[in-house]
This record gives C-alpha cells, sequence and structure tokens, in this order.
C-alpha cells in the first residue's frame, strides 16, 4: 500500500463507493424479493401424502421423481415402530413458525428436523425474511411408510442467511473501507502541507512541514519540494537583503566622497542640483533596504501612538517649508506595534507625492474597528481607477505630464506598500473628499479649502492589549 501513487489510491477511493452502492441495491433486491419461503408448503406436503398413500406401490417411484425438484427431495422409509424410522439431525417441531405444518398434517406429521451439520453455532441476523436451515419433515403415511420431504437450501443463499453475492459483496466492502483508511492515513499530510504553505512568507520563519517518513512516494517528493522551495526563498531573501546592505554601504562612501568634490563646483545652482541629485540617490538606497528588511520580516518593533507620531513628524515638515496640514485627532489614543523608520518612511513618502502631484497635502486620523487609518489627501488633477491599483507596482508612475517633471523612480507607493504589509495593514488608492476648515486644532500650518484630488489611506492594526494576555 506504501509504495501505491497518488492515483491508485484515488481509483481505490472510487473503486470503494462503486463497491458500497452495489452492496446497497444488492441488500435491497434481496430484500424484496426474499418474501418467498424455501421450504414446501404444508399443503403441497399434505397432497403429497396423500397421493402416496392411494398409490399403487409400483406408482410411487415415479410420484417421487416427479415431485422432487432441487429444492426438495423425498423418500420413502420403512416404518420402525410407532415413532418411526431413527431420525437424525435437531427436532424442530414445536417451533412457533412451524404450526402451520402441524395443523395442516396433524398427527401424520412425526417430526421436523434440521439436518444440516453444524448449525449450532450463532448465526447472524437474518437479512432475508425466510428461515434459510434446511428442514426434513417425516410423515406417516396410510400403509406405515414414512415420507421424507427434505428442503435444500435456496440457491444463493448461506446457513448465515445471508446471500452469497451479498456476502461477498460485503467482505468487498470491508476491505473497501479498509484501503479508504489507509488512503486517508496516507493523504492527510496534504492537508498539514497546503496549511503549511498558506503561512509561507518569503521573508518570514520557516514555516513546518509534515514528517516524510513512511508516507507514499508522491506525497513524500510532494513535502519535500516544498522544503527545498522554502529553503530556497529564505536563501534568496537573505542574499538580496545582504547585496542590498552592501551596495548601500559602499555607495554611501562613494556618495560621501563625491559630496566633498561637489562642494566645489562654484556656480551654487549646479552645486545645490548636485547635492540634491546624491541625496536622492541615497535615499532612494534607504528605502531598498528599508523595503527589503520588511519584506523579510526583519523590522523593529515598538509601541507607537500615531495621534503623537504626527504631531511631532508633521510639525517638522510644516516648519521646514513642505505644505503639509494636520486635521483633527481622535480623542483616544491610536497605539500601534511598529517600526519607527519604516512609519516615517511610509508617512513622507505620501505627503511627498501628495505635494509633487497637487500643491498642498493634508493628514488625517481615525479609528475604525481595529485598524488605524492615516488618510493623505491632495488637490492635484487626482487618478483614474483603472490606474490606481498600477501605481503600487514598482517603477510604475502617473502619466509623463505628471511625473516627468517631477521626477522620481516610481518606487515611493511600492515601498509604502510593502512596508504597510510588512506591518500586517495595506494602502489603498482612492479620490479626495475632503473640506478643510479655516482653523484647526493643530500647532501645524494649516491650509484651509477643498482637496479633491487624490487620497491615499493607510491601514494599520491597532495594537491589541488583550494579545498580552
Amino acid at each position: 500500500m506504501a509504495r501505491l501513487g497518488l492515483s491508485a489510491r484515488l481509483a481505490a477511493i472510487g473503486v470503494s463507493a462503486l463497491l458500497v452502492l452495489w452492496l446497497l441495491v444488492l441488500a435491497g433486491y434481496y430484500r424484496s424479493a426474499g418474501t418467498g419461503t424455501p421450504h414446501p408448503a404444508p399443503e403441497r406436503l399434505a397432497a403429497l401424502a396423500a397421493l402416496l398413500s392411494t398409490s399403487e406401490p409400483e406408482a410411487r417411484a415415479m410420484v417421487i421423481t416427479a415431485a422432487s425438484g432441487p429444492q426438495l427431495t423425498l423418500s420413502l422409509n420403512a416404518g420402525v415402530g410407532q415413532d418411526g424410522p431413527e431420525r437424525s439431525g435437531r427436532d424442530v417441531t414445536a417451533r412457533a413458525d412451524l404450526t402451520a405444518y402441524r395443523t395442516t398434517l396433524g398427527p401424520a406429521l412425526l417430526a421436523i428436523r434440521v439436518v444440516e451439520a453444524g448449525t449450532g453455532r450463532p448465526r447472524l441476523p437474518r437479512l432475508a425474511k425466510q428461515e434459510v436451515l434446511p428442514l426434513a419433515f417425516d410423515i406417516r403415511l396410510a400403509d406405515g411408510t414414512v415420507l421424507t420431504a427434505e428442503s435444500r437450501m435456496t440457491p444463493g443463499l448461506t446457513l448465515y442467511g445471508v446471500p452469497v453475492g451479498l456476502g461477498a459483496g460485503l467482505l468487498g466492502t470491508l476491505m473497501a473501507l479498509t484501503v479508504l483508511l489507509l488512503v486517508q492515513r496516507e493523504i492527510r499530510p496534504l492537508v498539514t502541507l497546503s496549511r503549511a504553505a498558506d503561512r509561507m512568507e518569503p521573508g518570514g520563519p520557516p514555516v513546518p512541514l509534515p514528517p516524510v517518513t513512511g508516507r507514499n512516494p508522491d506525497v513524500r517528493r510532494l513535502i519535500q519540494a516544498f522544503g527545498r522551495l522554502q529553503e530556497r526563498l529564505q536563501t534568496l531573501m537573505k542574499t538580496r537583503l545582504a547585496l542590498i546592505s552592501g551596495v548601500q554601504h559602499d555607495v554611501r562612501s562613494f556618495a560621501t566622497r563625491l559630496r566633498l568634490r561637489v562642494e566645489a563646483i562654484p556656480d551654487s545652482q549646479d552645486r545645490d542640483r548636485a547635492i540634491k541629485d546624491i541625496e536622492d540617490m541615497i535615499r532612494l538606497l534607504d528605502d531598498a533596504l528599508l523595503s527589503a528588511r520588511g519584506a523579510q520580516g526583519s523590522l523593529d518593533e515598538e509601541l507607537i501612538d500615531l495621534g503623537d507620531f504626527l504631531k511631532g513628524d508633521i510639525g517638522d515638515l510644516a516648519r521646514s517649508g513642505v505644505r503639509v496640514s494636520l486635521g483633527a485627532l481622535p480623542a483616544e489614543d491610536v497605539a500601534i506595534l511598529a517600526d519607527r523608520l519604516a512609519l516615517r518612511r511610509m508617512v513622507g513618502n505620501l505627503i511627498d507625492n501628495a505635494v509633487k502631484y497637487g500643491t498642498r497635502a493634508q493628514v488625517t486620523l481615525r479609528r475604525n474597528g481595529s485598524w488605524a487609518v492615516i488618510c493623505i489627501a491632495d488637490d492635484g488633477p487626482g487618478i483614474a481607477p483603472a490606474e490606481r491599483s498600477a501605481l503600487l507596482e514598482p517603477f510604475t508612475r502617473g502619466e509623463p505630464s505628471r511625473a516627468r517633471q517631477t521626477g522620481g523612480a516610481g518606487l515611493g507607493l511600492s515601498i509604502v506598500r510593502t512596508l504597510a504589509e510588512a506591518h500586517g495593514g495595506t494602502v489603498e488608492i482612492g479620490a479626495a473628499d475632503i473640506e478643510t476648515p479655516a482653523h484647526d486644532s493643530t500647532n501645524t500650518r494649516n491650509l484651509a479649502g477643498a482637496y479633491r484630488g487624490t487620497a491615499v489611506r493607510l491601514r494599520l492594526p491597532l495594537f491589541q492589549t488583550d494579545a498580552l494576555s
């Protein structure tokens, strides 16, 4: 069984189902068809006894031959004493279901015997509606001769009252059920493997797989293949993170030396543009490294109150000249577990996009069930619904008239999505519809007016206190 492949096991399941169906049909047939009795009717025995009693001895042989058949054997024996011939077998004359024979045959009935050997052992419950054990009827004729009418087993029935075909079907079904249990035992690891595959993450910890010992070859090879795949994914992510870390370190060294040389450029505009290019390059590498760490699940976590975080971060941006404002905050604390640097990068990238593609940005915070929702809205031209999901992919930018003037590599939203998913959150791009009052309660610079451009909503799971219990 352990050497059978998966296809053979599935075939066994199908055959077992057919056997069970066949067994049920056969049982129903025998149950409905088993209304007759294998024993001769009392009237038939009485008529035979009367006919033989009035027949000449020479004619009795012909009557015996004519009345005998596959299910009934007739024989004549000379009477021995008043009780008839010596009889073998268990006497069942007094049995309740044989009352009709005693009534019809009367004093001529000497005995009803069970002549089958070995019938004293317990029998299984009878599926047929009649007694199927062979019986012998001893009947005294008028001249004292004893007529023995021995009934035979109904064709297709056994001593246990089970039809031969039904017994074979029952045995086959029991064997099929055994096969099914073995198949279920062998295939059960596939269910465990599917659950483990659902938990696999490229940057997450290794997921335990079902043991492969004692499994059939197909399942064993499949589990081993998933194990090798998981190991390759882990190695790939570690290699990618090490590569980006190494490149970032080397490029930072080159950028530092280049920055020193840039300081010697006499034209201040050219110098500022060169410095900005160097800073953008370093930031791009930092974003790539942070995104790789997020995908690998190696971000740091700390308890952060989003209200205080946004007040401080957006206040710094507003004081540095960025046209961003902070809307009203929830009255209660909005605490999450997050990497502070990754959170700052997500909010910073979204605000940077909002200011680039509009003229100003507004940040709002609210609670939605077990989620904290940060919404960054702008007053730009907006994004068509068909293009919103594509902008979350790496190196994807909006229309050229909008992106080429502002620059960018098309990684901002992709990095935000990667970091959000690393925190168990999501990013959604929609349309903005915000009316900002002339004054709010924050210390950031207020930019009143309507925001009808794009709104990017960053959803992060709230910190649950019951998770600590």
